[in-house]
């Protein structure tokens, strides 16, 4: 079921106003998955976080994907791939979801390390992949200079999905496998990514790894446009600290 209906969102279907919570979405906006393709970006995310936070972000890395690779990236996204008809299937087919892309596109943001989804989201990537291949294939960027620390902290009992139904369905998953090994799964993790990404173990497992820092630019070197959109700031110069590496 999965592979067969494995559906997929280009770079230039999307729009600033589609990743707001009340925006369009649908499975207008994604594609069926050619034969033979394999999609570029998992995108993990909650939707609390900031959508002008992720735009930026999603800008950022699809323009450096495409410098590398002459192309625009595709991306897998819940709302854009998901037939909201038929959410039920979401967790059954996720792993699919998740394995059919070369990269996990984690957009850690305040809300990241308390919505459940997006702690099952990296702990499927972690039952079929080591530890160390996992860190290979995350991409993260840090919406939030504490968000990291909490995902290294993360408990099961703080966090929560915005159907009680999903997540009814999802907390008896959890408790299945164990839920101090879920929790155990995370923690190792979000320390793992939080020592990369900070540079505290000198990228403990994987030294060159991509990673963007948005925290700090987005409060210090964006500015606000009249409409409500971040733009970058009046000096015109590009963060260094958004530079990725594939």
């Amino acid at each position: 079921l999965g592979r067969k209906t494995l559906l997929c969102c280009d770079w230039a279907a999307q729009a600033a106003e589609v990743w707001r919570p009340n925006g369009p979405v649908g499975v207008q906006l994604s594609r069926p998955v050619m034969r033979g393709e394999t999609i570029d970006y998992f995108v993990s995310h909650s939707w609390s976080d900031s959508p002008e936070q992720k735009w930026r972000a999603l800008q950022l890395v699809a323009d450096s994907f495409c410098r590398h690779h002459g192309r625009y990236p595709t991306f897998w996204v819940d709302k854009f791939c998901i037939d909201q008809r038929a959410l039920a299937d979401g967790l059954r087919v996720l792993p699919v979801n998740v394995m059919s892309c070369r990269k996990v596109l984690c957009l850690c943001g305040k809300t990241f390390p308390r919505r459940l989804w997006c702690a099952w989201e990296l702990c499927v990537l972690l039952s079929f992949t080591s530890m160390e291949q996992a860190m290979k294939q995350l991409v993260v960027v840090s919406l939030s200079n504490q968000a990291l620390k909490q995902l290294a902290h993360f408990d099961c009992s703080n966090s929560s999905c915005h159907d009680p139904n999903e997540e009814y369905r999802l907390r008896r998953v959890i408790d299945a496998i164990g839920k101090e090994r879920f929790e155990n799964k995370i923690r190792t993790l979000g320390q793992l990514i939080l020592d990369r990404e900070t540079g505290g173990a000198g990228g403990l497992l994987v030294p060159d790894a991509p990673g963007i820092n948005l925290a700090d630019s987005l409060s210090t070197g964006m500015a606000q446009s009249p409409s409500g959109s971040v733009e970058p700031g009046l000096d015109g110069e590009e963060d260094p600290m958004v530079q990725v590496s594939f």
